[in-house]
């Protein structure tokens, strides 16, 4: 994609990796995630650039209805970015904060449904992609409040920067076994998952009042999770208690939470 052709409109968004933008291009409205640090090439680090070309090329493969879907790149210095389809209602985090009069609040189960069947697409592919980074932050919602998973591809790029924090960073979706840096695999996106399954249940930011590092040390060190309200369905409750459990084996795949989700009355 030639830079020029995008009229860039707004700041929407941005993260570790730089800004996303609102544009449009050739009349369509797409969001554009610049690479920060991008107009001084030289500024940018080599193992970033690599990832950058590594998520252009996971993204090109990627085909689901569930997933925000990949337009296009620029790759020419001093104009790094990814193009992907614009989500009209924003982020699942903003859409929780509205009030229960707003139209998405009849949506819930259709994004918990939806984000399961992104999340077993990525985990089916050869090799498995993990997302790493999945958080409410990180599901956009299109104009008929579908949810769209995002910014796998950038959740790389932002591991470089990783902060322990904020008071709602990353760090309140993670697995035990991430926040102690030992090995992990897809059941890490699940216990993300888990914490976003809560977050639609109660509409409250995970460990409210918590720094990043105390929410860090007492699921580490107290094995502490969020509270799940006594009022919450049975089914609901034990699927959110499977996927944060401690063990990572003891955690369901996503191929189990949408057969759960499906059987739920």
């Amino acid at each position: 994609v030639d830079f020029s052709e995008l009229n860039m409109i707004e700041i929407i968004g941005g993260g570790g990796f730089g800004q996303v933008w609102k544009a449009m291009w050739n009349g369509t409205p797409v969001a554009v995630k610049v690479l920060s640090g991008s107009a001084q090439s030289k500024n940018v680090p080599r193992s970033v650039l690599e990832e950058f070309a590594a998520e252009i090329n996971l993204l090109r493969g990627m085909r689901h209805p569930n997933i925000c879907m990949y337009m296009g790149a620029s790759v020419v210095p001093p104009n790094r970015a990814i193009i992907t389809e614009l989500a009209a209602n924003g982020s699942l985090w903003d859409a929780l904060r509205l009030p229960l009069t707003a139209p998405y609040v009849a949506c819930d189960g259709e994004v918990a449904v939806g984000t399961a069947r992104a999340m077993a697409y990525l985990h089916a592919g050869v090799p498995p992609v993990l997302h790493r980074d999945l958080k409410s932050a990180n599901i956009l919602l299109d104009k008929s409040y579908t949810a769209k998973v995002c910014d796998f591809g950038l959740s790389r790029l932002k591991a470089h920067e990783r902060s322990m924090t904020g008071n709602c960073g990353t760090v309140q979706w993670m697995a035990p076994e991430v926040l102690a840096n030992k090995s992990y695999n897809e059941k890490a996106d699940v216990f993300s998952y888990g914490i976003i399954c809560w977050e639609l249940l109660t509409r409250e930011c995970p460990y409210e009042g918590m720094t990043a590092i105390q929410c860090a040390l007492a699921v580490l060190n107290r094995d502490r999770r969020p509270e799940i309200p006594k009022w919450c369905p049975q089914p609901l409750h034990a699927l959110i208690r499977s996927c944060i459990k401690k063990n990572a084996t003891e955690r369901p795949n996503f191929a189990q939470i949408i057969h759960a989700l499906d059987s739920m009355p």
